[in-house]
Formats: structure tokens, C-alpha cells, sequence
């Protein structure tokens, strides 16, 4: 994996709202496991003061989307089919980390899990990203 094609990638994501709503910065990127920073705000918050949980789920697309692309080396991008989602305990606005793993990587499609954790390193919630791989060349 080329720190140019890494690079093009993220650069195409900081393009779209999400990421940059989010914030979202990968921390590192190791064989099939990324992992990311985001900065959940004030907008994302639902009535008991947590983050909304389609909120998380964006969150968890954009960072599992992000991995596909740059496991790809920027040559494909997913086209979700599935994204089944579990919340193990709510997130609070601030600083939270994802982590991705790509499961299986086929010729047409391709499966990720992501994870939320929380400020305090808990895990909120877990996600299988299901997606048709788009060719970007």
C-alpha cells in the first residue's frame, strides 16, 4: 500500500461532507485494519444528551467505506448493499475512535466490520458493511 495512493484516497473522502462533518482522521492503516478519529458534535446529539444512532452508523459507513477505497489502493469504491448494525452503549459528544477490518475482500463485493469505541475506550457499537465494489479506473 503506497503512502501516494493512501493519500489520493483520503484526500477524495475530505471532499464529502461526512468526513469533514465528522472529522474524521485515520490514525493508521495496517494491512486490512485501519484506524480513525472522529470529533462527534453538538448537532449529533438526540434528546438524552448521546449521539443519535444514525449518526453512529454514519460514522461506521464513511471510516468502513474509507478502508475499502484504501485497500483497494484507491482503485475501487464500495456501493452499500447492507450495513446491520449493533449498539452496545451510547457514545457522548467529543473525540471517539473507529476501528475497521476488511472481512473479504472479493471480485464484486466486499464485506467490513467497523467498531465504535467511546471516549473511555468502550466499545458503543459494532457494524458488517456489506457493499458492491465500483471501479474507480
Amino acid at each position: 500500500m503506497s503512502d501516494h495512493n493512501i493519500e489520493r484516497s483520503l484526500a477524495r473522502a475530505a471532499k464529502g461532507n461526512v468526513t469533514k462533518f465528522f472529522s474524521l482522521k485515520m490514525i493508521s492503516f495496517k494491512g486490512d485494519r485501519a484506524e480513525f478519529n472522529v470529533d462527534i458534535p453538538d448537532t449529533c446529539l438526540n434528546p438524552l444528551g448521546t449521539v443519535q444512532g444514525g449518526m453512529v452508523a454514519s460514522i461506521l459507513d464513511e471510516a468502513t467505506s474509507l478502508t475499502v477505497n484504501i485497500y483497494s489502493e484507491d482503485k475501487m469504491l464500495p456501493n452499500s448493499t447492507d450495513i446491520h448494525i449493533t449498539f452496545h452503549r451510547a457514545l457522548k459528544k467529543g473525540t471517539a475512535k473507529v476501528q475497521t477490518k476488511i472481512i473479504k475482500f472479493g471480485k464484486n463485493i466486499v464485506s467490513v466490520e467497523g467498531k465504535a469505541f467511546s471516549q473511555e475506550g468502550r466499545l458503543a457499537a459494532t457494524v458488517l458493511h456489506t457493499a458492491i465494489l465500483k471501479s474507480l479506473v
